[in-house]
């Protein structure tokens, strides 16, 4: 803070200035008759406060401004007001930023929510799919602190800063900015004039209690309207001599408000701040203060109302605005803006990662796939971040660009995850009942560049999932997999060997193979499987037969597509899944109590191989803010099998979701209920999100079917639903009914509910 004879100094210098100005605007029709300026043009500086969402009104303030001709020589901005100065500085206009606001989500921004498909493959099943996920580090559990660490907001400002990363002093930006933060700390107030722009505007909006402190060198900083709201000094530091502000932050909370504990708390909290105002404001020339109080401070989607009302407070200065530009053009014109918004491209002379002990730089490095004298643009490098990140490495992981003399520095700050990982959560649906999901991951255990997953379903219909993945190659774009699955599922009212009734398929699976990952959303895999099913009756079966067994060998080859933003309720993305394979049954046999019988084919064991392909398609797409279509289609094949395989091979259709990896869903049918070798089915559903979180789903589908029961001949299959969806802290729930119609005998109602909630297995 300045000394008294300091500001007494300033105050007299501004008295005198802003008089020179008067008689220039009474007098600007004489002086522009004038042919050349007497004195040196004065400079404008422009100061936008902090206010949460209320910030984006400073745009129509800058609008209204523009419309008049008027352009700051100087900007200095607090929390939202350094993101709208900011962008303005470097060269961002105002109908530009509009639209730039209009586009961004700010939901998945203040929640930090990542999209779905920014995460690699392997990682996509657990990604949003727990209620708990918990580090382990040192033998101790680590509970997140549930704050916002900046991760989507910080990537953004880096995207949209790209073309001014390589100047690290910002009175070289083509406006000249500031912005402040608060170390807390030390709490005191912290000016930044220089540094990566993205930083500085990131901890000026770290508003406490939503986004982590941001650390920079021995500081740890969060939001600079704690302290200094309405930085107007900064302004005028800078050389600023007329100052025009936009107020819309923290004002005085009425009698009644005070009668609340957040009423309280938000007084004392900003009592600092309103006082700093108070002497700060004595420095502008025109103050402005949108109406914005019928808004909320969080909702910064409401970009349309909040640009408009800082429009509508700038419209009465509007003709100030127009003479004070004239006025001050009589001085000199003013120079043209650099225009600099078009650089796409830099080359780094060195790369450096920061922050990473438990993956390697070489990791990190090979992932990120850029080298020193490469030229890159923004979005490879976008993508290269968002690759590293959705390796679920990090909980945080961003870019900073360092200019350092002659050279341009790249560098990658990571917070890394702990190596081990313990998740949990709870599911109930039809088909698997009540049930816990517990799980954990290992990274770097045993081999470097590798992946230990277990996952666990603990109900009566248990599942047990053990993976081993191990990347190949310093690109991670290929990874040699070992899986093994255990699982018990009920398969209603199964014919096997002429008797019908509940059947418990109890099986193994052993898989290994060889995965290709094709940037985030695409995988081939090329595998081998050994397959051990059993088929226990749950009824006394007639023939005495207690259980039967299967064992089979397969290889195929698959093709993985999602894209899909979110896993439950998603507005848009693609599935696809396309497969074929080759199987041959090794051993089969029947149990008689403890007596196990071989099964022979034709006296001899000669079992014929078989061939299944697989290929499906799911596309959602929005239609406005609030409704949500898909339409799908899904087509299975299996080829003529000897009697013995026959008993056992088929896939299960029913359901609004698969249970089983041979599972088939189909609206208006019990989970599992169909046993079918060739189908063809095409899916539609709407979503309505009527309110926040909560969905309405209408479903329809059709299915041409070749059922089990009834080889070679089509069966039309048609099925409808309706039911509600709720993405709640336990995972999505939904209930509803459906309507099956079925030309064959079939042992259900055509009538049916249903019922699921928590994350999926």
């Amino acid at each position: 803070m300045k000394n008294s004879s300091y500001l007494t100094y300033v105050f007299v210098n501004r008295f005198i200035l802003i008089f020179c100005i008067s008689v220039i605007l009474i007098f600007s029709t004489e002086i522009s008759s004038y042919s050349q300026p007497q004195s040196e043009r004065p400079k404008v500086g422009l100061v936008l406060s902090g206010g949460g969402a209320y910030g984006i009104a400073h745009l129509g303030v800058i609008k209204v401004m523009e419309e008049a001709g008027l352009r700051p020589d100087y900007i200095a901005g607090t929390s939202m007001g350094s993101i709208i100065g900011g962008m303005y500085a470097i060269g961002y206009k105002s109908d530009t930023l509009f639209w730039l606001l209009k586009s961004i989500n700010w939901d998945d921004l203040l929640s930090n929510k990542m999209a779905e498909n920014r995460i690699v493959y392997p990682e996509k099943a657990r990604f949003y799919n727990s209620i708990i996920s918990l580090s382990i580090a040192k033998k101790k559990v680590n509970i997140p602190s549930g704050l916002n660490n900046g991760q989507l907001i910080e990537n953004s400002l880096s995207y949209y800063s790209w073309p001014v990363a390589d100047i690290g002093d910002f009175s070289k930006l083509p406006v000249p900015f500031v912005c402040n933060a608060t170390d807390i700390i030390t709490y005191k107030k912290i000016v930044f004039r220089e540094g990566y722009l993205p930083d500085a505007i990131r901890a000026s909006f770290s508003v406490p209690s939503i986004f982590t402190a941001l650390e920079v060198d021995t500081l740890l900083l969060l939001d600079g309207g704690l302290i200094r709201n309405f930085p107007a000094n900064e302004a005028m530091e800078m050389g600023s001599d007329i100052l025009i502000g936009s107020y819309v932050g923290f004002e005085k909370n009425n009698i009644e408000k005070l009668q609340t504990i957040s009423g309280i708390i938000e007084q004392i909290a900003m009592f600092r701040s309103l006082e700093d105002f108070n002497q700060e404001k004595k420095l502008v020339s025109l103050l402005i203060k949108p109406d914005v109080e019928r808004f909320s401070v969080a909702d910064f989607n409401n970009v349309d109302s909040l640009v408009n009302a800082g429009y509508i407070a700038s419209i009465p200065f509007r003709e100030q605005f127009r003479k004070l530009a004239d006025s001050l053009n009589a001085f000199g014109k003013q120079a043209d803006l650099p225009y600099l918004l078009n650089k796409n491209k830099y080359v780094f002379n060195r790369i450096e990662i920061n922050g990473n002990k438990v993956f390697s730089t070489d990791q990190i490095a090979g992932v990120l796939d850029i080298k020193a004298g490469d030229v890159v643009d923004r979005d490879y490098l976008t993508e290269r971040i968002e690759l590293l990140y959705g390796k679920a490495w990090f909980d945080k992981v961003k870019y900073r660009i360092i200019p350092r003399n002659d050279s341009l520095i790249l560098v990658i700050d990571c917070i890394e995850k702990s190596k081990s990982m313990l998740y949990g959560s709870v599911h109930y649906d039809n088909s698997l009942q009540t049930g816990i999901i517990l799980g954990f991951t290992m990274k770097n255990m045993p081999f470097n560049w590798s992946v230990i997953d277990f996952n666990s379903y603990l109900g009566k219909y248990y599942r047990i999932k053990t993976s081993f993945l191990q990347y190949l190659g310093r690109n991670q774009r290929f990874g040699f997999a070992l899986n093994y699955l255990s699982d018990n599922t009920l398969f209603p009212w199964l014919e096997h060997n002429y008797e019908t009734g509940n059947t418990f398929s109890r099986n193994q699976t052993f898989n290994a193979g060889i995965n290709n990952y094709i940037g985030l959303n695409n995988m081939i895999t090329l595998s081998g499987t050994y397959y051990e099913t059993n088929l226990k009756p749950d009824f006394i079966s007639a023939r005495g037969i207690t259980n039967y067994s299967y064992d089979y060998w397969a290889s195929d080859i698959s093709f993985s597509r999602n894209t899909l933003n979110n896993k439950y309720f998603p507005d848009r993305g693609i599935v696809l899944n396309v497969s074929g394979g080759i199987s041959r049954l090794r051993y089969a046999s029947q149990f008689y109590d403890n007596l196990e019988i071989p099964l022979t084919y034709d006296t001899e064991y000669d079992p014929e191989s078989f061939y299944t392909i697989r290929a499906g398609i799911r596309n959602y797409f929005s239609k406005g803010k609030r409704t949500t279509f898909s339409i799908g289609f899904e087509t299975l094949y299996m080829t003529d099998t000897d009697t013995i395989s026959s008993q056992n091979n088929f896939f299960l259709l029913g359901g609004i979701q698969s249970d089983t990896w041979r599972s088939l869903p189909m609206t208006g049918f019990n989970p599992n209920e169909l046993k079918v070798r060739r189908m063809s089915i095409f899916r539609t559903e709407a979503d309505i999100e009527f309110l926040r979180d909560l969905h309405l789903n209408l479903m329809g589908d059709i299915a041409a079917v070749e059922d089990k029961d009834y080889p070679y001949e089509l069966v039309l299959l048609y099925g409808f639903g309706m039911g509600l969806g709720y993405n709640s802290i336990i995972g999505p729930v939904k209930a509803g009914v459906m309507y099956g119609i079925h030309p064959g005998k079939t042992y259900f109602n055509d009538l049916k509910g249903y019922l699921s909630f928590g994350y999926n297995f």
